[in-house]
Order: C-alpha cells, then structure tokens, then sequence
C-alpha cells in the first residue's frame, strides 16, 4: 500500500471510530457540517455539478435516442458496465486499490442509488414523464428538509438562503416540466417521491464516504457495478433481446461513458462541497435538456419554459454566489485567527 494511500485510510479509519463512538450526535454533526465544510474552492464545486448535469443530460438524450432498439435495463447495465471497466483498468494501471475498508458505506450508498433508479423507473412507467421527472428533482427538497432537521437537533444555524435557493430552484423545474398528478396516479407518485427521498440518502452517503477519505473513483466503481447487476437481471427478466445497429450502438456508448465521468463530477461536487449548493446546481440538468431537445428534436421552449429556465439559472447563481460569500468570510476567520495566534505567540 502506499504511504498516502495508507494515511488517507488511518485518518478515515479514525473519523469512523468516532462516529462508532457517538453514533446519532456524529449522524447530526457531519449532516450538519456537510452544509459549512469544505469552502476551499466553491467555484470548482459548481463547475463539477454543472458538467455532472451536462452529462446527465447527454445520457438521458442517447437513452431516448437509442431506446427503440435497446431497452431500458440494458442501458442501465452499459451505464454500469463502461463505468465497472474503465474505473477497474485505470485503478490497475495506477495502482490504486480496488478494496475498501468501508464496504458496508459503499452498500448504503450504491444500494439506496440503485434502488432510487429503480422506483423512478416505475414512476415514469405509469406517469406522464413531466410528472415522473419532477418527482425524481424532489431530492434537493428532501435533502434541504435533512438538513434543516440535523441542523436544528445539533442546536446549530441552518443557512435559511441556502434552503429558499432549494426552493426556488425546484419552482423552476415545475415551471418547465408542467407536471399533472391524477387521483388514480396516487401510488406511482408516491413511489416517484420515494425515489427522491432515497436518492437524496444517497448524496448524504457520497459525503460521508468523501469524509471517511474514499476517493470519488472507488465510489463511482462500487456504483457502477450495483447498476451493471440490476441492469443486467432486469433485462434477463423482462426485456425482450435487444437490436444492434450503429446508431444504438453508438448510444450505447454514449451512454456509458457520459454515465461514468457524470457520476465521477457529481461525486466529486457532492463530496468535497456543500450539499445544498450542488442540489440547487444539479436542477440545471433541465437547462441542458431543453437545450439538447431543441437542437436535436426541434422542441419548441414555450414562454413558461423560458420562465422555469430562468428560475433555474437564478437560484443556481444565488446559491452560487451565498457560498462564495461564506468562502471568503470563513478564510477571514481562519486569516484572524492565525494573526491572533502569531501576537500570542510573540
């Protein structure tokens, strides 16, 4: 093992000993903290979110594209196929260890993903895709609302601006999809709701696993191969055999390697940065959808469209601009601080 690689586990191995120690105040105080940490460089961590959700955009399009030959599993396996294989040869030809001292994190984190997947899969079977996307951009809201909860039981401020960004976000992507929920869609949708709830879990996991010092390619590998499993069975199971020609096979390629540096930006945003900034960023994945259904099928952006998109990009800067401010406020502190420490010393 190398020595970084080995002090990058002892510290880890140190900050689960104590979560171990005081299980439910260590729960509250690094949900809470995921809020306040890490203001080294917020203008990287929204750069990482906005290609994440650039990304997820041109997945989604090459799913669509590529879904009258190739089913809907089976591009769930690519995605995690593509990522399980790249991730496992750059490892070996670097070096970096494959096994993990975390593996029970790992599974609540790729478990709670993969399940999420599979539940806004349902959703979106039995509702009108507006509706089932803008269940599945309810995990910001759900996050904020974890946040929030920890935030109080630790008795420590919750950044309220934050929050409303959160909020005022998620306006915009009802503004865009224009979601209809009938009384017969009740049990799809709260099964669409479901899904936000528990991929908001698993954001809250990719930060737990950033502080536990596991690098963000062994996260996404773990990931990947959960997906390439429930891909894989879903197929087998109620899929029909798929058609290759060269443009789904070109989709598919596009789909796994757009899935894998997607999944490696929004581990990084969500692990190193602050967990509600990189929610609000993520709703610009709408932004790059309206865009690419317009370039590559003609659809047309209606006034309440513009609207949402608006919406969108406002609560990102705000967001964006609330955590710059709180970068160069907490680097005072610490620049006061060590000034104190200096004159203390002299």
């Amino acid at each position: 093992m190398h020595a970084a690689e080995a002090s990058s586990h002892d510290k880890g191995r140190s900050v689960l000993l104590l979560y171990k120690a005081a299980p439910r105040e260590a729960l509250c105080h690094r949900i809470y903290h995921s809020t306040t940490q890490n203001f080294s460089s917020p203008a990287m961590q929204s750069l990482w979110m906005l290609v994440a959700s650039f990304l997820f955009a041109v997945l989604a399009a090459a799913v669509k594209l590529g879904s009258p030959e190739v089913g809907t599993f089976s591009m769930i396996f690519y995605r995690g196929l593509f990522g399980v294989i790249m991730l496992f040869v750059w490892a070996r030809a670097t070096g970096k260890r494959l096994a993990t001292p975390y593996i029970w994190s790992h599974f609540k984190r790729s478990g709670a993903g993969t399940v999420a997947l599979a539940m806004w899969l349902y959703a979106i079977t039995f509702l009108p895709l507006s509706t089932g996307m803008t269940l599945n951009y309810t995990s910001p809201i759900f996050m904020a609302a974890i946040l929030v909860i920890a935030g109080l039981m630790h008795r420590r401020p919750v950044e309220w601006k934050l929050v409303a960004s959160v909020l005022i976000g998620f306006i915009g992507v009802v503004e865009v999809l224009q979601p209809e929920v009938n009384a017969r869609d009740l049990w799809p949708s709260l099964i669409g709701l479901g899904s936000g709830l528990l991929s908001a879990i698993a954001y809250i996991q990719i930060k737990e696993l950033s502080e536990l010092k596991e690098p963000e390619w062994r996260v996404v590998f773990y990931f990947s191969f959960f997906n390439l499993v429930f891909g894989l069975v879903g197929h087998l199971l109620f899929e029909p055999a798929d058609t290759y020609t060269v443009k789904s096979t070109a989709c598919v390629i596009a789909v796994g390697l757009s899935a894998c540096f997607a999944q490696v930006a929004m581990t990084r945003s969500f692990g190193a940065g602050n967990l509600l900034v990189s929610s609000v960023l993520s709703f610009s994945g709408i932004v790059f959808a309206a865009i690419i259904g317009t370039l590559v099928w003609g659809d047309a952006i209606t006034l309440e469209s513009a609207l949402g998109i608006a919406i969108i990009i406002f609560a990102g800067v705000c967001a964006s601009l609330l955590t710059k401010r709180t970068s160069r406020r907490h680097k005072a502190g610490e620049a006061l601080n060590q000034d104190a420490q200096e004159m203390g010393e002299n």
